[in-house]
């Protein structure tokens, strides 16, 4: 805002002096007559003087300006890379998770019977990859709505594709990040009661974040609790107890 003010009066500047000496001329035939100046041409010149000095100060202002937004830009930059690289970063753990999931038996549950039946294997077509990374790309854009709904386009259209609940779980993330909290509050818990997802701990430690931002203090305490309770020693737990410590400094 403060640059185009500064621009819309370095304009009015400009104006102004490529119009008074004009002015001044045509009342000044003769420059050899500087010492007959009249009272009104002293004052011309004596505006011209104070508007060259605010011209001079407005292009110091504007070059300010443009070196803080290059250097604004620049750095907007380095956060969206990095926001890039936590993406990459958390997918391949997502994927390798499920992957060690897909050789791994689930656990039963308590009220589970015993002689349930095996889990049929997801797998993912090379179609289904191609779908999947082009949603995904649009999530590190920071194009998240568009990502959202072609996660879900994707859903619907591989719903046991071996990248379903990676799919699920940056639906929830998406909308996390719009602050669509009670949307998703929903997603999360999607990703929770999938008996096939191996995301659950990553979901249950958001779901925590999600009552907190919600101002539901007590159920936030509580899942983070419950994280750290079923994933001791992992990455969940630890995050979980960074953000009940803040809440225990924020008196919540």
């Amino acid at each position: 805002m403060r640059q185009r003010i500064a621009g819309s009066l370095l304009i009015l500047a400009v104006g102004a002096i490529s119009t008074a000496p004009v002015a001044a001329e045509e009342r000044l035939p003769d420059r050899r007559a500087v010492n007959s100046k009249s009272p009104t041409d002293a004052t011309t010149h004596d505006t011209l003087l104070d508007l060259l000095r605010q011209l001079e100060e407005l292009q110091t202002e504007v070059r300010q300006l443009r070196n803080a937004a290059d250097v604004q830009g620049h750095e907007l930059e380095q956060l969206k890379g990095r926001q890039r690289a936590l993406y990459d970063d958390l997918d391949k753990r997502l994927r390798e998770a499920e992957r060690r999931g897909s050789t791994t038996a689930p656990v039963a549950s308590v009220s589970a019977p015993t002689a349930a039946a095996p889990t049929v294997p997801r797998i993912t077509t090379g179609p289904q990859q191609q779908e999947y990374d082009a949603a995904f790309n649009l999530m590190k854009q920071g194009l998240y709505d568009r990502a959202v709904k072609a996660f879900r386009a994707f859903l619907v259209k591989y719903p046991d594709s071996g990248l379903a609940d990676n799919a699920q779980y940056w639906i929830a993330e998406g909308n996390y990040v719009l602050r669509n909290y009670k949307l998703a509050l929903e997603e999360f818990t999607k990703v929770v009661n999938d008996p096939q997802s191996s995301k659950a701990p990553d979901a249950l430690l958001k779901i925590g974040y999600v009552h907190y931002e919600l101002n539901a203090y007590e159920k936030a305490r509580k899942t983070l609790t419950e994280v750290q309770e079923r994933f001791p020693g992992t990455s969940v737990a630890k995050l979980a107890a960074v953000r009940l410590d803040k809440m225990k400094k924020e008196g919540h």
